[in-house]
């Protein structure tokens, strides 16, 4: 990053709930609930009180991009639509209702107490996602000179840049099962300006109304 005297911030805002039974989500293109896209505009109305988004990046499937694209327009934002930021693809898996896959239990199972040794069938592996997440998270900081940027994304993508920031082992099973993503949560990210500076991790996963307080107090 070129030097600057404001930060770089980022705000990691996951897609709201989606209209759709319960399954593993990665590259279907499930819409937005109702409910889902007020609790994003919600969030993104209290971030942007707090801190004006400079830039929007978001992820090209439709829980996102209809939100992002809209959002932009409105405010007259740039907005990039960004692939690598799209949620780990499931393959076979991806879309079919947990209901439906239970003749493929074990194997399930297996994935998520293991995801790095165990692929969803035709799916990505979780080194090829890490590779494509890494790779954006860089130029994105490269190309941040001390913006506010709120990237829409998935939990996938979010769990995967902390993990990249903190340099911890993704390939620990425990990262993706114990750290909680909820719907439309936002997670901040600031990197000071001086050479060499680390990312700070200001909060992860939480609803605006836990650290703006009560959007009805507003």
């Amino acid at each position: 990053m070129t030097e600057n005297n404001t930060a770089a911030r980022f705000t990691l805002l996951r897609h709201g709930a989606v209209a759709g039974r319960a399954a593993l989500y990665g590259q279907t293109n499930i819409e937005l609930s109702e409910l889902g896209l007020m609790e994003m505009q919600q969030a993104v109305q209290l971030v942007n009180q707090q801190d004006p988004i400079d830039r929007v990046v978001s992820s090209p499937l439709l829980r996102c991009a209809t939100f992002a694209e809209t959002y932009s327009e409105n405010n007259e934002l740039d907005i990039i639509l960004e692939s690598r930021i799209s949620e780990m693809d499931f393959g076979r898996w991806d879309g079919i209702p947990f209901d439906r896959l239970r003749p493929h239990w074990s194997k399930l199972e297996a994935f998520w107490e293991n995801p790095y040794k165990n692929t969803p069938p035709q799916g990505e592996t979780l080194k090829q996602f890490g590779i494509r997440v890494k790779s954006v998270w860089h130029e994105l900081l490269e190309h941040n000179q001390g913006q506010h940027y709120l990237l829409v994304c998935h939990a996938g993508v979010i769990k995967m840049l902390l993990a990249i920031i903190l340099d911890v082992d993704w390939r620990n099973s425990l990262w993706f099962s114990q750290l909680k993503v909820d719907y439309a949560s936002v997670t901040k990210i600031e990197v000071p300006s001086h050479k060499n500076a680390h990312p700070l991790i200001k909060t992860i996963g939480c609803k605006p109304s836990c650290f703006f307080g009560d959007i009805n107090d507003k």
